[in-house]
């Protein structure tokens, strides 16, 4: 790892440490490989920083116990050295000697990635219709002018990121940015800008089992993913929510392997469990443990048994209601050939790129069918919509095409078990070994980029969100040749959605009703179970 490939930042609310068992946190660590684990604060909690000083093999860290509030900073390595960060103990702590903080977070020879303070946090304030930076007048006084200084807080939900500009002497609010894509640039060199980004608990998850991963880079913040506890250790298997996995560890099964172990029949026999529901422990179990996909049913996959096999597609939009899909990307698995339509030039124009893949698709392949994962709920159903708008000549043709979705067949329809602690796409396809392009880029990325160049002009790195387009569609086809190749359930009467327990939070029992092919965007994980829909899924 280096400052230029980035680190893994963990960050754990006291909570998501101090109610899971050992092994949930070994299996957190395993699957995530953090480089680096911040207990959050602002208040101490000792208990938590010590289970996960013994717990993971990452450094972790505690600002409120490891600072003493007086106006120093603490150096925090971050992987093998090549990034660090600064530690405050908070606002208070800023505010007793802000001029030697100025002078360390602006030494050339710290580079420091970020300055983490738990306390940086906005108040709304409804009745004036806005927002405050609470602490803006210290915070002015803190940090280097003529610069961006990224505060990483727990106090912001992870995904909160705002660039706030205040006059240096005062620290009143000059500007804020809300779209820093493109760049982070100071408004001039009197000003202090700093970016805040938050890695709490996310709004509207359970506070108790939302946690943040947060890719670290010599420029700052490069990614934020959130995840839920109940997707690691024992509560990751279908059908063990928290009142099972209590259950299970009162008989000394805190662990998947020891859940291996124990028989169907002891399983069956645990409350709102069964014997359904515990042939379905042990099959999704088994899957998480070896990493390979398992068929519930002799269902063929989609296009199976067709003499040519699908084409996978991806789009790209500006957004969860989008105005223009930009980018349609094709990977055709018959030629190991991958097409591009791109709109580079023309973002009011949204027919081109759609008359072009039309064109295209109709005048070289019109035999073919397509694949998706999960495009009844979102690229079919835009690419039909837009078609019928901007090139009304192809609807029949479009609609006479056969189109195939595989988050349907696989999760939708309970054919498989997956090995991906969510279902999103880039989750399931890297459980099963696919070795993507590592653009760095997710679907909001590319969609606020986008909207940025309707508004400015300014091109995209075009080349990166490509690739990111194009990893998507390949990484379709290789989850789609290892459920070809995986082998079958021992009962075809395993259901994930059957014998499950009412507690459970987990997303692997998540379901989209095969009939619904006209809802939500891609599926992403929240923190109370289920899917949700956000933009990093486009």
């Amino acid at each position: 790892m280096t400052a230029r490939d980035g680190a893994t930042l963990l960050a754990l609310p006291p909570s998501a440490i101090a109610d899971r068992p050992v092994a949930t946190l070994e299996d957190l660590e395993t699957t995530l490989e953090p480089d680096a684990v911040w207990v959050l604060g602002p208040s101490r909690e000792p208990q938590a920083c010590a289970r996960a000083r013994r717990t993971f093999d990452a450094p972790a860290f505690h600002p409120p116990l490891e600072t003493d509030g007086d106006g120093s900073l603490r150096r925090q390595v971050i992987g093998n050295g090549d990034l660090e960060i600064a530690v405050s103990a908070g606002i208070r702590s800023l505010r007793v000697n802000p001029n030697a903080v100025s002078s360390e977070l602006d030494d050339p020879n710290s580079a420091f990635a970020a300055l983490v303070c738990d306390d940086v946090t906005t108040t709304v304030r409804p009745t004036a219709l806005e927002t405050t930076l609470e602490g803006a007048d210290t915070l002015a006084s803190a940090l280097p002018t003529g610069r961006v200084t990224t505060a990483l807080t727990g106090s912001e939900p992870a995904g909160y990121e705002e660039l706030w500009h205040l006059e240096a002497e005062t620290g009143a609010v000059r500007a804020v940015d809300h779209d820093q894509i493109g760049g982070f640039e100071p408004l001039d060199e009197n000003c202090v800008s700093v970016r805040v980004q938050g890695a709490g608990p996310v709004e509207g998850y359970n506070q108790r089992q939302s946690i943040a991963s947060l890719t670290l880079t010599a420029d700052g913040i490069e990614r934020v993913e959130t995840h839920k506890i109940t997707n690691f250790g024992l509560e990751a298997v279908s059908g063990i929510g928290p009142k099972t996995a209590e259950r299970l560890a009162e008989r000394g099964v805190t662990t998947r392997a020891e859940l291996l172990e124990t028989p169907v029949q002891t399983l069956a026999d645990l409350p709102n469990v069964g014997q359904t529901g515990a042939r379905t422990m042990h099959q999704h179990a088994n899957v998480l443990e070896t990493g390979e996909p398992r068929r519930l049913t002799d269902e063929s996959l989609p296009g199976e048994n067709w003499h040519t096999p699908p084409l996978c597609i991806d789009i790209e939009t500006d957004g969860l209601s989008p105005t223009i899909i930009w980018q349609v990307g094709v990977y055709d698995p018959a030629t190991d050939e991958y097409r591009a339509f791109v709109e580079r030039d023309a973002p009011s124009d949204p027919g081109s790129v759609l008359e072009a893949f039309c064109d295209w698709l109709l005048g070289v392949h019109p035999n073919r069918a397509l694949l998706t994962w999960n495009g009844w709920r979102f690229d079919y159903r835009h690419l039909g919509a837009f078609i019928a708008r901007h090139v009304p000549y192809y609807v029949d043709e479009w609609e006479s095409i056969p189109k195939f979705d595989l988050y349907l067949w696989t999760v939708g329809n309970d054919n498989a078990l997956l090995p991906g602690r969510t279902n999103k796409l880039e989750t399931v396809s890297d459980a099963l070994g696919y070795d993507g392009a590592g653009t760095g880029l997710d679907g909001a990325q590319t969609a606020a980029a986008y909207q940025r160049f309707m508004r400015t002009g300014d091109p995209l790195e075009w080349g990166r969100h490509e690739d990111y387009c194009e990893d998507d569609c390949r990484a379709l086809w290789h989850v789609y040749e290892r459920l070809l190749d995986a082998p079958q359930a021992e009962s075809d009467s395993v259901s994930v959605s059957n014998g499950g327990d009412s507690s459970r939070t987990g997303t692997n029992d998540s379901r989209v009703d095969s009939t619904d092919r006209t809802s939500n965007p891609k599926p992403s994980s929240d923190a109370n179970g289920g899917e949700q829909t956000g933009l990093s899924d486009f």
